[in-house]
């Protein structure tokens, strides 16, 4: 049983620092109903703060208010802080009370008067705290506001969007129940796939280092073969060394290398020679090259005809000269035309618009013009035409001069051709042969630098390359102590052990693991059960799940009836087995907004009912049920009267605590109870008679 006793309220929203309370430790209905002296009173029943009774309790139960209000906003504007908000309340025999507020932020709950969490300065608010109340209480906020706080704030359920409405219904069935047991079931889980992850860590860690192990005895194997091939092929080497030496002869050998001596100091010189007369030879293939260019050269220079070359380039200036002046006189005439053009344009516009004016008209907007300054802009603008018909003039003189000037010109010949670039370069064209046969003498009459050399070599004939079998004399002369040493090399390769063997047999004996996968198994198994009993009770198709809705949704499509009968809805409203509802009117199928506003009122009120009364038959009853203007919202009299009938009906025979928020004065007859909300001076005041400690 959860019995909700009293709330005390201070500098809450149109609540002020006088601390306000409402008990509700009742067994009746309590008319709510307001009065707003600050707008004149009599019949003046908005913003009285009826409502603030509720989102006070809400905010007291889980933080917030019943509607998207800001936390900050729900302190009292006027006063700015020391907002408390507190509630009392009884659950299976245990007392509780839980203090709310902010500014500074406060939130301290007590359990049979001893504080379980103290004030939380920083936040106002304590996760931990928070969940132990819902625990106790045992109600989400949505469920709360769908079954204790009824009111025109929320959103209706048939509003909701079709996810919305499902969790509320899951919530409503105890399908959450099964979620929480998921829940459970998955930090389970989670263990368990924490261990499994460990126990294959392990594993795997065995594994890898069995694998290092493997990897480290293989590699300690290779190396044994190779060791072994190695100290195979240094014997045969040294053994093969030690015949070779021991079958020369060392005194043959040691005249080889005097012979050696005096065939490469021959061929050092005959080497020297030969390189000397390629140098020779080079030398006379660049003076022949040399002599010959300088020739040609003189024999294309002495068939130039000098007078006529020196003519040529006379030619050249004076035809440079008349090019540049016909290209000028050119750009002129053409810079004339286009100037002269341009000029006649501006006479013939100038024409037309003295014309114009002489006519009285502006030649720029086409009206008539007769004030005093038409004879001086007519003046101006005939002033204006004898200079442009001057200069056109002008401008036609010269054109005529530029083009006399151009055909007396005449026309442009040909381009002389000319040997040499520039007419100095021609008049140094005899100074030129006689240097270029300077050259030639000069090129002839040098001497062989090579010549003495060369015929001081007297040639030599070499024979074959002696043959030795050491690079050098001083290593021939060590052949002796060369043969012993190989003799001891052999010996010393010979004694040498295999130093990879032990250390393979210490590793396969003491270092590799033996993995065992037993404890992973049933590890395994674990978690497969726990997937299984999770998938049980999350499962649409589960038939756990199946049962709960069979079971708890024909006695809400029960109940649900009952009410749509009692509050005068001939629909028929029915949730389906996938938690979806039907809407039907004489076999017509509707949707919630296709119901009047009248209509929507009295669903809304008989659902609501109808799930306070699964929630009170699953978990547990509540004794306080608010309905903030329902029956204000499009209900007519009957509509009235009937919702009337249901809650006192309830009151009675269940014995609520039903607190009905309205302005319907003509309900005040019709109660056991009024509670009158002031509101004046801005603040709110409750007549009531509850004592404050």
């Amino acid at each position: 049983m959860i019995q909700i006793k009293n709330l005390t309220v201070r500098n809450f929203m149109s609540v002020g620092a006088a601390t306000q309370a409402v008990n509700f430790d009742r067994k009746d209905i309590t008319l709510v109903l307001g009065e707003n002296l600050d707008l004149g009173g009599d019949g003046s029943r908005n913003g009285t703060g009826k409502t603030t009774i509720i989102n006070a309790l809400s905010y007291a139960l889980y933080g917030t208010a019943l509607s998207n209000i800001r936390k900050d906003n729900l302190v009292n504007k006027t006063n700015g802080k020391n907002m408390l908000v507190s509630l009392e309340f009884v659950v299976s025999g245990a007392e509780y009370r839980i203090e709310r507020g902010r500014k500074p932020n406060v939130l301290k709950f007590y359990v049979n008067n001893e504080a379980t969490v103290a004030t939380d300065e920083a936040q106002g608010d304590s996760r931990e705290t928070q969940d132990a109340v819902e625990r106790i209480m045992n109600m989400s906020h949505d469920m709360f506001k769908h079954v204790v706080a009824l009111n025109t704030y929320t959103e209706p359920f048939l509003g909701l969007k079709a996810n919305d409405q499902r969790t509320i219904i899951e919530q409503l069935l105890g399908i959450t129940l099964l979620s929480e047991r998921a829940d459970a079931i998955k930090e389970l889980a989670r263990g368990t796939k924490d261990a499994v992850s460990q126990e294959e860590f392990r594993i795997r860690a065995v594994v890898e280092a069995n694998s290092r192990i493997a990897e480290q005895i293989e590699s300690l194997r290779r190396r044994r073969v190779l060791w072994q091939k190695k100290q195979d092929s240094d014997l045969e080497y040294l053994a093969t060394q030690y015949t070779d030496l021991t079958q020369i002869n060392i005194e043959a050998e040691l005249l080889a290398h005097r012979d050696l001596a005096v065939y490469s100091q021959q061929k050092t010189a005959q080497d020297a020679h030969t390189a000397l007369v390629a140098r020779q030879t080079a030398w006379r293939q660049k003076q022949f090259r040399d002599v010959a260019e300088f020739r040609a050269n003189y024999d294309l220079l002495s068939h130039i005809d000098i007078a006529a070359e020196l003519a040529a380039h006379a030619a050249l200036v004076a035809h440079t000269h008349q090019a540049k002046n016909t290209a000028d006189l050119e750009k002129l005439i053409t810079r004339g035309r286009s100037d002269e053009t341009r000029e006649r344009a501006a006479v013939a516009k100038l024409s037309a618009e003295i014309a114009e004016l002489e006519a009285h008209k502006c030649y720029a907007c086409g009206q008539e013009f007769h004030d005093g300054s038409h004879t001086a802009v007519l003046e101006n603008k005939r002033k204006t035409l004898q200079e442009a018909e001057l200069q056109a003039v002008t401008t036609n003189v010269q054109l005529t001069e530029h083009a006399a000037t151009l055909a007396a010109l005449g026309a442009l010949g040909a381009k002389p051709v000319t040997h040499y670039r520039t007419e100095a370069e021609a008049i140094r064209h005899s100074s030129e042969l006689e240097n270029i046969q300077k050259q030639i003498d000069a090129k002839l009459d040098e001497l062989d630098p090579y010549a003495e050399q060369v015929s001081e070599y007297t040639e030599v004939v070499l024979g074959a390359q002696p043959v030795t079998h050491y690079d050098t004399e001083a290593k021939a002369v060590t052949h002796l102590s060369q043969v012993a040493n190989l003799l001891q090399q052999v010996t010393a390769k010979t004694a040498e052990t295999d130093p990879y063997t032990d250390q393979i047999n210490d590793m396969t004996d003491q270092a590799l693991q033996t993995v065992s996968y037993d404890a992973l198994n049933d590890l395994n198994r674990l978690q497969e059960h726990q997937d299984f009993l999770l998938k049980l009770l999350t499962s649409k198709d589960s038939f756990v799940r199946k049962k709960i809705i069979d079971q708890n949704l024909s006695y809400l499509n029960a109940r649900l009836t009952h009410y749509l009968d009692r509050i005068g809805l001939p629909h028929t409203v029915k949730f389906q087995n996938d938690l979806s509802v039907s809407i039907e009117e004489l076999g017509r199928e509707l949707d919630f907004d296709n119901l009047s506003r009248g209509e929507r009122t009295r669903l809304i009120l008989s659902l609501n009912f109808a799930f306070r009364d699964v929630w009170e038959s699953l978990y547990s009853p509540i004794n306080l049920l608010f309905v903030d203007e329902l029956i204000d919202n499009g209900l007519d009299t009957a509509g009235v009267e009937n919702a009337l009938a249901l809650l006192k009906r309830m009151s009675r025979e269940r014995h609520k605590s039903i607190w009905l928020v309205s302005h319907r004065d003509e309900l005040s007859g019709r109660v056991e109870n009024i509670l009158k909300v002031v509101k004046e001076n801005g603040f709110t005041n409750y007549n009531t008679e509850v004592e404050l400690a």
